[in-house]
Parts: C-alpha cells; structure tokens; sequence
C-alpha cells in the first residue's frame, strides 16, 4: 500500500526520487493550466468581441501599394461607413489594438485614423471606455456642418494654419529637464512682466534672428497676443482707432471687434499694401504683419516699411507681429522696430508657430517711453503665463535647442513648398494656374486664369476630399484690389506624399472646370 506521503496533496503528483524532479514535474504541470487558460481566456474574449461587433463586423480595405498612407484610408473607408449608416451611431468602436490586430497593420496608423474621426466630429473619445460613433443623423443648427455638400472626408487638409506637430528629443529633453528642476518656487507669483530669464533670453534670441536690440526692461510676457494687445490699449487710450489691413487677420480683427474697439480697415493689394490706399487711411495703430501676412501671405519690401513709417511719422504707432519670422526663405529685410527712428514701433511675437500651437506665452517689445506707462498701471499685476512654462522657453534658447528646431522646420517647410509649386506646375494643366506669394511660411496662393467662379471650384475640391480656403472669407469688408478668386494652400501639416497625391488631385478634378468643358 503507498503512502500517502509518496504524492502531492491534491494535485495527484506522485513525488519523484529526488526533489529537483518533484519541482520539475510541478512546474510542467503549471505551464499546461497556464496555457490552457490563455487558451480558454482568447476563446472568449473573441466570443465577446464576436458577440457584440459581429452584427456590424468592421472592415478596412488597405491599399498596401497605394501613396496614399494606411491612416488617411482607414479614416477615409470608417468616416464613408458612418456617413452611410453602415455603422450606427452610439456604436462602440474596437479599441486601436483590437482593430490593428483584425487588419493587421500597427496600433499608430488605427490611432491615428480615430483622432482623425474625431478631430472631424464622427466619433467621440469616452476616458476608460473607448471611441463611440456619433449619431450624424442628428442635426443641429448651431453646429456647423461636418461635410461640405458630400458625404466625403477630406482626405487631404490643405490648412492655411497646419504646422509640423512633430517635437525633437532635444525639446523633450530640455522639458524633461525643467520638470527634473522644478523648485517650490516655480509655485510662487511670477514677475508681473514674466520672469527676468525669458525676457533676457527673448531679447537675445531677437538680437541673433532679426538684429532687433532691446533690454529685458522692454520685454512684456504675458498669455496670449490678444491680452496683451488689450493691456496695451488700455495705457494708450481706449478710444484710439486701431487699424487692420484687409484682408485681416482675424484673430485680432474678432478681438477687437468683440472688445468694441474703433476699428479702420486698410485694403491691400495682393503683395502688400500701396501708397494710394495710405494716402487716405487714417488710424492711430496699425498692426501689420510684415514677415508673413495672414492670409494675403505677402512678405514686406524695405521699400513699401519706409512708406509705412513715413505714414506713422510722430504720431501714429505701428504692431509689428511677427508672425512667421523664423521662416523668411527670400527678400528679408530689417524689422520695423529696428528701421523706426522715431520710436514709435512696439514688436509682437509669441511661439505657436516656432515650436508648438499650444504654447501661450507671447511677448510685446516697448518703445522706452511706453515701459514707464506700462509699469505705472499694472505693477500690481502678475503675468498670466506659468512659471513652467516660461522657464522652458527660456531653457530651450539658452541651450540652443530652440535654433536647431527652427533649423530643422525651415529646411522642412521649404522643401515642402518647393515640392507643391512644382506639383500643381508640372500639371498638364498648369499653366492655367498662377502661383503667388512663395517667399516665406507654410502657405501659397493660388489663382486660376480662367475666368470660372469660386464657388464652382472649391465646392468641386471639396466634393473630392481635397480641403482649401479662399480669400473670400477673410475680406473684413470690399476689396476690389483682390481677385475673389484667390485660394490658400498650406502645407505645413502634410507630408511630401500627401502635398504630391493632394495636388494631383486638386488638379485632376479641376481640368474639366479649367477646359471649360463642364
């Protein structure tokens, strides 16, 4: 009879001659339960997942040899499903691996075709529960339209404001660095004008790209253009006329007109503004953008700054934004702060566009007489922008990063340019388009030679998935010294495929409009 000592209680084991044998057969034992639970585990999480998407199975059909990158087709055939009911609203997407793993592409192109959705309102990002399809049947007059007289998405987003969202180890290294070094003292009030490092290194930075010379007593740091602009205005005197150029920025142009500001529009031509159109315009600022116009995308001659301060003279004052600064390909010229001798020029910058959109901070640089003003009426104030956030700026041009980056950016938005001029060139039918403004940023004009309407052409674009705007929009009021017929192309947000593939389209759909054959 054997012991009952000769086996392993329960599990049946009968005990080996030596112990390593015993702990071997324990463990081969193991791993089958192990793997016989994965198994058992994987039978019913595909069961579930069968059970409750089965009805509405989902099917991506990838083009592995199509230009076209996996992300924009999956977004492109989901998006086509919605519209079309063959996914229901309020159902429950699979999660970015489920669908990955289904279609056997990467977790990165399905999460990336959702934040596609639901940047175009199509589907909705629930925290700990994943992506719902939103009921697009639903109509609401105060929301506006996902779609442009089609059911198709764009599939290429020529957006006037796109820029590279990409960020460089170096930039995460310098940001993992403040946060390594943040002190109690990152909690405390920051300095009413910002902190002495940033505005120090601002005016550096300044001193290096533009030759403007300025102290750290003369930077202003605050949270965002518009607040400063509405600080400014309240040591200058709020009944002063604040000029725009139209087309106008409008950004500022619906500040201002929400802050019930007395607002004088300055028509400008397509490179800028004239003599003529100054000889009659009066205002006591005018905020231009001479690096980079937005969204006329001109870039200022040295000529036509010389007639804007001979207009100024004493009396007037001008905001030099600078908008686009870092990326003047040709035709640079002195600032105006640095040209005015009369010191009447306050320069504006900020770094949504040099290193990220959601970066608040934004800067205005004094004339002297104006700093005594400033400090006499908000020396009680504090700057709105975080310590933290200050201190990584002030961090990333003090160590050279920041310049690297605007390097990297300006080498890439050239070549991004260079490649959608000669795409829409090279067209067949290129020679019916004019190419216009191609001296700096990350957008071009473009206005076709035949006489065809606006409407026609962009809602046909638009039809095809191909997103553009035209300077129609931006008109604050008449301007017949711009052709209506003037459309924006950016290209900052797109890759040298996409501009290639999204221009060839563009055209291919307007040939029969430029022919005159529909």
């Amino acid at each position: 009879m054997s012991s009952p000592y000769n086996t392993v209680s329960s599990w049946n084991i009968p005990l080996c001659s030596t112990p390593y044998k015993t702990v071997a057969a324990i463990y081969i034992l193991c791993y089958n339960y192990y793997i016989n639970t994965l198994f058992i585990i994987e039978i019913w999480i595909n069961f579930t997942y069968f059970y409750i998407w089965g009805k509405t199975m989902i099917y991506i059909d990838f083009d592995r040899d199509s230009s076209e990158p996996l992300y924009i087709q999956a977004f492109n055939q989901l998006a086509k499903k919605i519209n079309h009911n063959e996914i229901k609203g309020g159902t429950r997407l699979p999660s970015s691996r489920q669908m990955s793993k289904q279609m056997n592409v990467s977790v990165n192109t399905i999460t990336n075709a959702y934040n596609l959705l639901v940047q175009y309102g199509y589907i909705s990002s629930e925290e700990r529960s994943g992506y719902y399809v939103n009921d697009i049947t639903k109509t609401d007059e105060n929301v506006p339209e996902r779609k442009w007289h089609s059911d198709t998405p764009y599939t290429y987003n020529f957006s006037r404001n796109g820029s590279d969202l990409s960020v460089p180890a170096s930039l995460k290294k310098s940001y993992k660095y403040c946060l390594k070094n943040f002190i109690e003292d990152a909690f405390s009030y920051p300095d009413y004008t910002g902190t002495y490092d940033l505005r120090k290194q601002i005016s550096l930075m300044l001193n290096k790209t533009l030759d403007i010379n300025c102290s750290p007593l003369q930077v202003i740091v605050g949270s965002g253009l518009e607040t400063l602009l509405d600080s400014l205005f309240r040591i200058m005197g709020n009944d002063m006329v604040f000029g725009l150029e139209n087309p106008a920025y409008y950004r500022i142009a619906r500040y201002m007109r929400l802050g019930g500001r007395r607002l004088s529009y300055l028509n400008i031509e397509t490179d800028g503004p004239t003599q003529k159109s100054l000889n009659n315009f009066n205002a006591d600022i005018l905020f231009l953008m001479p690096f980079h116009h937005y969204p006329m995308y001109y870039t200022m001659s040295k000529e036509q700054k010389r007639m804007i301060l001979d207009w100024a003279g004493k009396d007037r004052y001008i905001i030099e934004y600078g908008y686009d600064m870092d990326f003047v390909y040709k035709n640079q010229s002195k600032p105006l702060f640095s040209m005015s001798q009369n010191k009447n020029v306050i320069f504006a910058g900020d770094f949504q566009r040099s290193i990220a959109p959601n970066i608040s901070t934004a800067y205005l640089i004094l004339p002297e007489h104006l700093v005594n003003l400033w400090q006499k009426e908000y020396y009680t104030y504090h700057s709105y922008v975080s310590k933290a956030e200050q201190e990584f700026i002030a961090e990333i041009i003090k160590n050279g990063s920041y310049y690297t980056n605007l390097k990297r950016l300006r080498k890439q938005y050239q070549n991004k340019q260079e490649h959608l001029v000669s795409c829409l060139c090279k067209h067949p039918l290129g020679q019916k388009i004019e190419i216009k403004n191609t001296d700096a940023g990350t957008t071009i004009l473009m206005v076709p030679k035949p006489d065809i309407s606006e409407e026609n052409l962009i809602v046909s674009a638009h039809k095809k998935g191909v997103k553009l705007s035209y300077i129609k929009n931006a008109l604050e009021q008449e301007n017949p010294k711009v052709p209506l017929k003037t459309f924006i192309l950016g290209f900052g947000e797109l890759s040298i495929p996409e501009i290639e593939a999204g221009a060839k389209l563009l055209m291919d759909t307007w040939t029969p409009l430029l022919n005159g054959t529909l």
